[in-house]
């Protein structure tokens, strides 16, 4: 059911203006809600677990949706608000990354479950901070840490999402300009890049990149041709399907990545596609590793077009700096790679961690307040 907004909600919309000044100061404490409602974080992590378990694709979609809702007014659930009478909300923006629908439902049950123990005491906002990064942790991704405290805001427009959230097929420097309206850096961009390592993608998203380019038959020249030839297998011309982002490695039996050391590991739900990787960045560089002695020489990394699936993916190679980037991400200089027990995911995992945290804990100081919701998709009347 679509929610209704006061008047008086709408022109504080209007008096919020273009919104900057965007920071990442420590939330209030890591166990907020250790008296008032003990149960809340283990009751979040079990419905993650369960949802996972039902659908592997459930981890990509909550951590799509954190991160969208980060981006617009910082992290005030915004973008779990139904429309309204005075318009489109958030949700109904159509950008097009990974399908979230799934998402919703899953932040709703946890929020049913709360409520009947801790009536108007955890926001949505911090229900779907927490939901995002159990998701990743149980799908053998890094954890980081989580402060709470975060309120719920009364605001979200469509049209806001369009203008601050980067398109699928942004080029350089508009994603550096995108992120640092909120204080992200450009490192923190292309780590940031690394959700694509999991989910799926709809064909429509990159049916320009394998039809109506400037390349060989009408491929993006960006674009590995043998990579190409295998999406358009996936997406023929009008293609409702959904193509992996990062396509699973069935080099080794299709077996996963070697998880992040100590990470908690809650089921082995695991599948190739949807285990966080520094894969993405492989496939983005377009470098492969020669087998063999010579495997530690960044002398013998061949170079071939990307295997980006999204145009802004491929773009991260456009640029010197970026390429250093991908490159760091991708461990190929070994000089950057992390001195933990296992390498096979580093420094992506320690750089997501701190970039993750950064992210989790934007605010928007031009918006006007926030409450507790009791229903994540409406506000309180």
């Amino acid at each position: 059911m679509k929610s209704v907004s006061f008047v008086s909600l709408l022109f504080l919309g209007l008096i919020a203006g273009v919104h900057g000044g965007y920071s990442y100061p420590p939330m209030p404490l890591v166990k907020f809600y250790t008296k008032e409602c003990p149960e809340a974080r283990g009751i979040v992590q079990s419905t993650v677990v369960a949802a996972i378990k039902k659908n592997v694709g459930s981890g990509a979609a909550l951590w799509n949706l954190h991160y969208h809702d980060c981006f617009v007014r910082g992290c005030d659930g915004s973008i779990l608000l139904d429309s309204s009478n005075y318009g489109p909300a958030e949700k109904e923006s159509g950008v097009p990354d990974s399908p979230k629908e799934i998402a919703y439902d899953i932040i709703d049950e946890i929020k049913y479950a709360v409520e009947t123990i801790c009536p108007r005491t955890v926001s949505c906002a911090d229900i779907l901070t927490l939901a995002a990064r159990d998701a990743i942790a149980e799908l053998g991704g890094p954890e980081w840490k989580v402060c709470s405290g975060r309120l719920d805001g009364f605001i979200s427009y469509a049209n806001e999402s369009k203008f601050y959230m980067p398109g699928p097929s942004a080029d350089y420097q508009t994603l550096v300009q995108k992120f640092a309206l909120k204080g992200l850096t450009e490192m923190d961009m292309v780590v940031l890049s690394g959700a694509h390592s999991i989910g799926k993608v709809k064909c429509s998203v990159i049916e320009s990149s394998l039809y109506n380019s400037s390349g060989p038959c009408g491929v993006d020249p960006t674009l590995d041709p043998t990579y190409a030839m295998e999406l358009k297998a996936q997406c023929p011309i009008g293609s409702s399907n959904l193509v992996f982002l990062t396509p699973p490695d069935t080099s080794v039996n299709g077996s996963s990545p070697v998880p992040y050391p100590g990470h908690r590991r809650l089921l082995a739900t695991r599948s190739a596609g949807n285990v966080p990787s520094k894969r993405y960045y492989v496939q983005v560089s377009g470098k492969n590793r020669k087998k063999g002695k010579d495997a530690k020489s960044n002398q013998n990394l061949k170079v071939r077009n990307s295997k980006g699936t999204l145009r802004s993916d491929r773009n991260l190679m456009s640029t010197k700096s970026g390429k250093a980037l991908v490159y760091r991400e991708a461990g190929f200089s070994e000089k950057d790679l992390a001195s933990a027990a296992d390498k096979e995911n580093q420094p992506f995992f320690h750089d997501l961690v701190k970039s993750m945290e950064k992210l989790s804990t934007l605010k928007d100081p031009s918006s006007p307040g926030g409450e507790v919701r009791c229903n994540c998709r409406s506000i309180n009347l």
